[in-house]
């Protein structure tokens, strides 16, 4: 019988219904992330209609703060538990304490970022991340792939639409303004700042990716057109927020 990732005993929780412990804890950092963004440094949402109801999806944006995973998981009112997120295998997963503590705190699914003959294939990490998806969660990926300077948006990857075609799920854009100022980089507490979250239609995974060709032509034209879409949603964000002043 071939052996499925799923039964390694280092990810097999991935694909299984959250521990008592996760859900308490899901339930504190709600209950905290929920006040902070009520009232200290306040959320407001424009396009939560767009959010799907009854499938999963990769939420994506631009990323400038600790703080955005939080602000997308608010912005659904779906709760922390119901997102994932990809993380470093070497660093997350193959230190037995890291991983024992923090798989009940945070939902990550390991990917590898450096090859080495214990290193996970793509397929083995789109296999985790359907078993988890199928528990009906959903992922956050930031296609910029780190926290960018406070007011630019560095250049897209490709990783969240290969997961969108490999997955065969939706991408649901966002916009974040206000969260670089509310949290910088660099900074060590959170400043009371007003922070707008920008919920843009879904894009569909493209289809007819059959061919190598096709597919890299896919993931090129759909990357550009993910960047250039949530790059005019956060100038939108930037132009309403000055004439209001």
């Amino acid at each position: 019988m071939k052996y499925s990732i799923l039964e390694d005993p280092r990810y097999k929780h991935i694909a299984k219904p959250k521990s008592i412990l996760f859900q308490i804890f899901s339930f504190i950092f709600d209950l905290y992330a929920n006040s902070v963004l009520t009232f200290y440094s306040p959320v407001k949402v424009i396009g939560r209609e767009n959010i799907p109801k009854n499938e999963p999806f990769i939420f994506v944006s631009n990323h400038n703060s600790h703080m955005d995973i939080a602000i997308l998981a608010y912005s659904t009112r779906m709760g922390y538990e119901k997102f994932g997120f990809l993380a470093a295998k070497d660093y997350w997963f193959d230190n037995n304490f890291r991983r024992r503590f923090f798989k009940n705190l945070i939902n990550l699914i390991p990917i590898s970022r450096k090859p080495n003959p214990e290193s996970l294939d793509l397929d083995d990490t789109m296999t985790l991340s359907k078993a988890f998806m199928d528990l009906g969660n959903n992922i956050i990926i930031f296609p910029e792939g780190s926290r960018g300077e406070v007011g630019k948006i560095q250049r897209f990857r490709k990783g969240a639409v290969k997961f969108s075609i490999g997955l065969d799920v939706p991408i649901l854009p966002a916009a974040i303004m206000g969260a670089e100022k509310a949290w910088p980089k660099g900074e060590k507490f959170i400043k009371p700042f007003p922070i707008t979250v920008k919920v843009l239609p879904k894009m569909n995974p493209p289809k007819n990716c059959s061919t190598k060709v096709a597919y890299n032509k896919a993931l090129s034209k759909v990357t550009k057109e993910l960047e250039t879409k949530i790059k005019k949603a956060v100038k939108d964000l930037e132009t309403t927020n000055l004439e209001l002043l």
